[in-house]
């Protein structure tokens, strides 16, 4: 049914999709003969002038043709009426003849869908007992599978933890042993010396003596190669150590001495941003190797980024700067980065200790023997748990297929049915309407007698158009060429009339039949369309009754499954509880042992407490006796420090005595002067005095280095700005002067333009790239003139001297710079000495110069004046 209305639907369309076709086409064929009768009038004009030109040499034919064609016109008359009747019956026959064939199509059409509807409902009760079966089946195996899985989870946990165990256990061993097989030879030996105890003193490579979390691996590993060199205690290790790789002929290395590391301040210090330091990341393995860390790193700073690192490095103060990628920006200037791969693994993020490869191959069986145990109990549980997963999905699936393949199946039953109803219908359509049959033999009876008629008329009407033809050949003989000519055009023309006119017929014809045809489909389908909804309305019914009844039992399955489950629950609480009842008898047991002993504590403590408050007090009494001597200005006398129980706590009684016996023989050994105190106030204020001078000091230094770095940034912008526009001017000013050369101006150095200087480029026209002192003569003349005007342009000069610059210049470039000179630098004054009249005739004045009787003499010309007697003379 469906596709029936698809199909009517798509008649329905393509019909009205004829009418609009038809009638545009009637449209436009109608302007095609408007066009085509107005081109003829025009032609047949110019064909009558012609004739007209003609008529004495033609004018007895022309008047044959007249009467031929009066003689002619009753038969041409008759032949159009006889060709529009036979065209107007041929159409109302074909019309009937597609009503009949149209509903004999429907009716074999309908027969076979009977067929094919009949033979699909026997499939469907094939594969409706074939899913009853597979739903039977799948269930019982859903219920094998579930049973597995639960002794499955018992042994799932301890398998997994033993296993995560022994594989962090393994990795972290075979890192370790990575880590010191990786060392180069020079330090394996130098260790291997130190082992044995012929070295004291050697500790290791900077890298191995402190940790650093491993988001800064590739900064620190780039910016501090010296993680390489060797950390020993003094100068007498170092030189064994050299001793030995010279004897030994290992290689060279790189020595820190500890005890030669200069005194530094390694305190935090504030940077911009608050970036981090990278000496501040960095954990010391002991506290003294932190002046080696510090010797290599110094202030360098740590950026996320590159544009963080340019902006922080390039600030009011230069900073040493490396990026989180590894790239590095030194207070030079200079910058490093790049390349396939980055540095890193210089530190590691933890400290290590010493792995045989006897530990790590025991680790690793040891590991790989339950990674097999975990392996098969995977895959089994997988699989089981695909299984289960499978048949779950399957279930539905094949309940929702049972539910439509009866669905269809009682579809079918009904399109059956109604098919059959369809057919006696059709049936009864077919047999053929007498009145439509007497209709089309009287209509094909009608044709053939009017095509006869037709056939005899142009009989009798061709022997006037022979006649007709050959005056009209012996007027184009008389006429020649153009009359022949012009007189093809008119027959083309009447030719395309008479096409034009067939397809209108046709158009017409067509038309006519779609709107036929549409009022045919549109019957069809409102039809149809009332037996589609009949058939949705029973489909509906039919789903929600499908979806009611596994909604029902998908519930009752749900209330089983839980019900299970809690019985299940309810059996593992009850065992808890009882396991729960014994822990908390024997736990109270214990609880009350321990409550005596607790009894037995407490009373000792109160004792110890009593005492220690006499003891308490005792001190307090001796403390009272004390005073503290004033040794500085300060107003304010300073009082016994206080300590909390925190506090106190945390001191050792052994050290607190033996702090006090070391200061109770300083104090019996000491011999005070007490007159130093007034030297050291004198010395005090001196140095606040000279601190004082050194800050205002410090704050003109700052101030002049401020405007320092101002004027130096005020010069790179007033520079560049400069630099960018005559760059610009001298590309436009080259081109200009070439006509289609180019020209660039380049800082061998962005950052310090001033140290390195600047490239000239040239490209003369059809050439390559060239150095300007790889040019010839004249293109390094327009070169240098592009650049003098370009800079004339940016700043311009008040006088130019010039001499003879268009030495080396052709003709075309000599007017070219002599034109620009003179309309373009209005501005200046430029004296150009020159040999060339293309030069020297756009000057404004000429000053000559010539040696008569041994004596030179010059004589000034204003070559307008001049020019301007000469035409006044003429």
């Amino acid at each position: 049914m469906v596709e029936t209305i698809s199909t009517d639907r798509h008649n329905f369309s393509e019909a009205k999709t004829a009418i609009k076709f038809n009638e545009q086409d009637l449209v436009d064929q109608m302007g095609v003969m408007t066009r085509l009768e107005r081109s003829l009038g025009a032609q047949e004009i110019e064909l009558e002038a012609i004739r007209e030109s003609l008529k004495g040499k033609t004018e007895v034919y022309s008047i044959q043709i007249e009467e031929k064609q009066r003689e002619l016109s009753p038969w041409s008359e008759k032949i159009n009426a006889k060709q529009s009747a036979i065209d107007v019956a041929q159409s109302e026959y074909n019309f009937l003849k597609e009503k009949i064939d149209s509903t004999r199509k429907d009716l074999e059409q309908a027969e076979e869908t009977i067929a094919s509807l009949q033979e699909t409902h026997r499939t469907k009760e094939q594969e409706i007992l074939f899913s009853k079966n597979r739903i039977n089946a799948t269930k019982r195996e859903i219920q094998q599978i579930d049973t597995k899985l639960k002794n499955y989870h018992r042994h799932q946990e301890n398998l997994r933890s033993n296993l995560a165990d022994a594989r962090q256990r393994k990795d972290e061993a075979k890192g370790l042993l990575q880590s010191f097989q990786s060392r180069d030879i020079i330090l394996n030996s130098l260790m291997k010396l130190k082992n044995s105890g012929r070295i004291n003193g050697l500790h290791d490579r900077l890298g191995s003596l402190g940790v650093i979390d491993d988001k800064y691996d590739v900064a620190i590993s780039t910016a501090c190669p010296a993680l390489n060199d060797i950390v020993v205690d003094t100068v007498e290790v170092g030189q064994t150590c050299i001793d030995y790789l010279r004897k030994n002929t290992l290689g060279r290395a790189k020595f820190i001495l500890l005890d030669k590391l200069p005194v530094m301040n390694m305190h935090p210090i504030p940077t911009p941003e608050n970036v981090p330091r990278l000496f501040d990341l960095v954990r010391p393995k002991e506290d003294r190797f932190a002046p080696a860390f510090y010797s290599v790193l110094q202030n360098t700073l740590v950026a996320e980024n590159l544009q963080q690192a340019n902006k922080i490095a390039f600030g009011k103060t230069r900073w040493r700067v490396v990026t989180l990628n590894g790239q590095l920006i030194d207070k030079s200037g200079t910058m490093s980065g790049g390349g396939a791969k980055v540095i890193k693994g210089a530190m590691n993020s933890k400290f290590s200790s010493d792995v045989t490869p006897e530990t790590v191959e025991k680790l690793e069986q040891e590991r790989n023997h339950l990674e097999e145990q975990w392996k098969k109990f995977n895959e089994e549980f997988r699989s089981l748990e695909s299984q289960l997963q499978e048949k779950k999905n399957e279930l539905p699936s094949l309940e929702l297929e049972l539910s439509k393949l009866e669905m269809d199946s009682n579809t079918c039953v009904k399109r059956i049915s109604d098919t059959e109803k369809r057919i006696s219908d059709l049936r009864q359509q077919n047999k053929p309407n007498v009145e439509d049959v007497r209709r089309m033999e009287q209509l094909r009876t009608q044709i053939d007698s009017l095509t006869q008629e037709l056939e005899r008329l142009k009989r009798q009407s061709s022997k006037i158009e022979e006649e007709i033809k050959s005056l009209q050949d012996k007027i184009l003989e008389v006429g020649g060429d153009r009359l022949r000519a012009q007189k093809s055009k008119v027959d083309q023309i009447k030719e395309q009339i008479v096409i034009t006119n067939e397809r209108i017929t046709k158009s017409q014809v067509a038309k006519s039949k779609a709107e036929k045809d549409i009022t045919k489909f549109e019957n069809s389908l409102s039809k149809n369309k009332k037996e589609l909804e009949e058939l949705d309305n029973e489909i509906k019914e039919l789903t929600e009754e499908i979806q009611q009844n596994a909604e029902a039992a998908h519930s009752i399955r749900a209330r089983a499954d839980e019900t299970k489950s809690i019985l299940e629950d309810k059996k593992s609480e009850l065992d808890e509880i009882k396991e729960k009842l014994d822990e908390k008898t024997e736990i109270i047991n214990k609880i009350r042992a321990f409550e005596l002993e607790i009894k037995n504590k407490l009373e000792d403590s109160e004792r110890s407490l009593l005492e220690h408050k006499n003891t308490e007090d005792k001190w307090k009494n001796a403390l009272c006796d004390l005073s503290l001597h004033n040794i500085s200005d300060d107003e304010e006398q300073d009082e016994f420090q206080l300590y909390t129980d925190d506090e106190l706590d945390a001191m050792s009684e052994n050290t607190i005595l033996g702090e006090i016996n070391v200061l109770e023989e300083r104090i019996k050994n000491a011999n005070p002067n007490l007159s130093v105190l007034n030297e050291y106030r004198k010395r005090e204020k001196e140095y606040m005095l000279r601190a004082k001078d050194l800050e205002e000091i410090t704050t003109k230094c700052d101030e002049c280095k401020n405007e320092y770095d101002s004027l130096r940034k005020q010069r790179l912008e007033e520079f560049m700005q400069g630099f960018t526009i005559i760059s610009q001017k001298l590309k436009e000013m080259y081109q200009m002067i070439t006509l289609g050369g180019n020209a660039e101006l380049e800082c061998c150095d962005s950052l310090d333009p001033f140290s390195e200087g600047i490239i000239f480029s040239v490209m003369p026209p059809k050439k390559s790239w060239k150095n300007i002192s790889n040019l010839s003569g004249g293109e390094k003349t327009l070169s240098s003139l592009a650049l003098v005007f370009a800079l004339h342009h940016y700043k311009p000069t008040p006088l130019y001297v010039m001499d003879e610059i268009d030495a080396a210049l052709d003709f075309r470039n000599v007017s070219i710079v002599a034109n620009y000179i003179k309309e373009r630098t209005k501005n200046a004054q430029f004296v150009v000495i020159s040999l060339r009249n293309n030069m020297f005739e756009l000057a404004d004045r000429l000053i000559g110069i010539y040696k008569t009787y041994d004596k030179t003499k010059s004589i000034t010309i204003n070559p307008h004046e001049i020019e301007a007697q000469s035409f006044l003379e003429s």
